[in-house]
């Protein structure tokens, strides 16, 4: 006969380990419902005919695969990033014109002087009401090893881009979605951050070890990435009855700045990526990986704990290492708006 002590301790141990294994298996169903089962809604008509949609790096990657799956639905769009921005906008212009389009240059790395935000601004208030939804996705992906040779400007310029552009323009956008549903309740917005995996549930082996995701030589990308869920987790939790709210947590997304990555383990291109995230878009709020390899990576770390700080240091290295190599990129920018207007006919009503 087990003395009293230990039968409770061991029957709270038990007791413990059932509801673990009960919030997995009600996860694991929930998971395969919205990675497998759910559909894309027909969002033109969530967010309203006339809708405008504004995308920060939208020049290549999934920036670039968002504003055309934008246009193919029917969207207005603000695309705020480079001159290399203008083959989005070629494109679009050519093979979507119904679509009115607007392209702001900027240089995100100078997210701090005074101006930077003037125009944006200025563009927010000349779309007024059908300004529906913000896409923050610009990053500035700097790796180095080692850390303390990495020239000083990187750091500033990682910041600026990873930290700034997505709070000043959520803080900027906000009050236009507050008005649309003031005037109608039954008009949607939607704010969709794009950070990365910081954090993974922890059990079963997993409790051995600390649930955070952080990759070597990467730190100050992984710190901008790290600001950008948290500011957008806190700003879910203040406004998610106000207007549809979607963090994005990718892991390995292969574009073609980061081709390095297309032998990571649960790797997707970001098409294939963007076509998830539309499934998320007014499905699905506050934080996902969108895409079901990158959430299961989460729940498999437990299994191998003893992987996991292995696997980061080989991804980091691959990162760095690539971004060493490359020359030195053009970051000329032109500080301007231009803007195209589909002709008075081919425009689809406003909402």
């Amino acid at each position: 006969m087990l003395p009293k002590t230990i039968y409770y301790i061991f029957l709270s141990l038990v007791s413990l380990m059932i509801f673990q294994i009960i919030l997995v298996f009600a996860t694991l169903t929930k998971g395969i419902y919205k990675y497998f089962f759910m559909k894309e809604m027909d969002i033109l008509k969530r967010y309203g005919e006339g809708s405008w949609v504004v995308i920060t790096g939208a020049s290549s990657g999934q920036g670039y695969e968002l504003a055309l799956a934008f246009a193919e639905r029917g969207f207005n769009l603000l695309l705020i990033g480079s001159k290399r921005t203008n083959k989005t906008i070629n494109y679009i212009n050519t093979e979507f014109p119904l679509v009115k389009t607007k392209v702001i240059y900027k240089d995100f790395r100078e997210a701090f002087k005074e101006d930077f935000f003037t125009n944006i601004q200025d563009a927010f208030n000349e779309i007024g009401e059908n300004l529906a939804i913000l896409i923050n996705n610009v990053g500035h992906c700097v790796g180095w090893n080692p850390y303390h040779e990495m020239d000083a400007s990187y750091i500033r310029d990682v910041i600026a881009t990873g930290t700034i552009v997505q709070s000043r323009l959520t803080h900027m956008v906000i009050p236009f979605f507050l008005k649309r549903k003031t005037a109608d309740a039954h008009k949607k917005s939607a704010l969709i951050n794009i950070t990365s995996q910081c954090m993974h549930p922890n059990f079963l082996f997993g409790v051995t070890m600390t649930n955070e995701i952080s990759v070597p030589y990467l730190s100050v990308y992984e710190g901008a990435n790290a600001f950008g869920f948290f500011q957008g987790n806190s700003i879910f939790k203040e406004y998610e009855d106000q207007f549809d709210i979607v963090n994005i947590t990718p892991g390995a997304v292969v574009t073609e700045n980061t081709n390095c990555l297309k032998n990571t383990i649960f790797s997707v291109s970001s098409k294939k990526y963007v076509r998830c995230i539309l499934k998320m878009i007014g499905n699905v709020n506050g934080h996902t990986c969108a895409y079901w390899g990158h959430a299961f990576s989460n729940y498999i770390i437990n299994f191998m704990p003893i992987m996991k700080d292995r696997l980061l240091k080989k991804v980091g290295k691959t990162i760095s290492e690539d971004f060493m190599n490359k020359p030195t990129p053009d970051y000329e920018i032109e500080s301007s708006l231009a803007a195209r207007v589909a002709p008075a006919a081919e425009v689809a009503p406003e909402a």
